[in-house]
């Protein structure tokens, strides 16, 4: 990537795409929908070899897989280095609507807000996933939109789809690379939630996304389907949740109690030792204060 030839002019908005072994043409096709609602982008792709089919100017190979935050980092950076007052965050799996980035961004200046999340629908179910707020004692509240049109406020969101005014990260920080993946974009959030920072929901902005490889419907409930070296990294940074101070206690030992009881049940769903094996190690990292990729695999 040539950073010396900068753009002397650009749009405001910049989108930063994490990739692992995509499915190329969907990522070409989120570009394509970025770039008629007048939004550049930065692909950063953690795949194990370089991908020659996205235009050089605007794609960065890590050379393998360094996790999600440090490929958001890498992505922000440039972005601040081309003084992008705005970024906004996708995986390559994401499926935007025509006019997404524009409905974020017009609530965004029109109210000051610092940061702008979606709404997320599955795509294959088509039901809505939960906003999870919480609280500064732990405590959670899911939020569902419910067709209302209304900006509402939550102190957690998932990264992608989230519009953020670039000056945030120099007071915020970036995310926390040592995480490598899974509540990379929590602990962020947290963060911003500790200094005052919520996150505006703009229900009028859609994201349909799957959450898991695929999942598993008990009851009223559906639990995604992970793999086991992703439910290592889920496991472990629950653990690790618990070392920062201003993410509450309860919620760290909830989810770490909760993601246990997840691996074991796909241990019985699916009959695959394998996450117990892994849920094994993820407790041993995290106890012994373990970081970054997993080594196990």
């Amino acid at each position: 990537m040539d950073l010396d030839n900068k753009q002397s002019l650009h749009n405001e908005t910049c989108a930063i795409i994490v990739t692992y072994n995509p499915d190329i043409s969907r990522v070409k096709n989120l570009i394509s929908s970025l770039q008629k609602q007048q939004c550049d982008y930065f692909v950063i792709d953690n795949s194990p070899y370089e991908i020659t089919e996205f235009t050089p100017e605007r794609y960065k190979w890590l050379g393998g897989n360094k996790g999600i935050a440090q490929a958001q980092n890498d992505g922000i950076l440039l972005a601040l280095e081309l003084n992008y007052p705005y970024i906004i965050f996708f995986d390559q799996d994401s499926n935007i609507q025509e006019d997404f980035v524009i409905k974020l961004l017009m609530e965004m200046k029109k109210n000051s807000y610092p940061i702008c999340a979606p709404v997320f629908f599955d795509e294959k179910y088509g039901f809505e996933y939960a906003i999870t707020d919480i609280d500064a004692k732990g405590n959670r509240r899911k939020i569902f939109s419910d067709g209302k049109r209304e900006t509402f406020t939550s102190s957690v969101a998932i990264s992608s789809g989230t519009l953020v005014k670039a000056n945030l990260f120099e007071s915020v920080g970036l995310m926390d690379s040592r995480l490598f993946i899974d509540y990379v974009d929590t602990e962020w959030c947290l963060r911003c939630f500790q200094q005052g920072i919520s996150i505006n929901i703009i229900p009028s902005a859609r994201m349909y996304h799957s959450i898991g490889d695929n999942s598993l419907k008990l009851g009223r409930f559906r639990v995604p389907i992970h793999s086991a070296v992703r439910r290592y990294y889920r496991t472990r940074n629950s653990i690790h949740l618990l070392r920062y101070k201003h993410v509450p206690k309860k919620m760290a030992f909830r989810e770490l109690i909760f993601s246990i009881i997840h691996n074991i049940i796909l241990t019985v769903a699916l009959l695959n030792i394998s996450y117990l094996k892994m849920s094994y190690f993820a407790i041993v990292d995290g106890v012994l204060n373990r970081w970054g990729e997993n080594k196990h695999i």
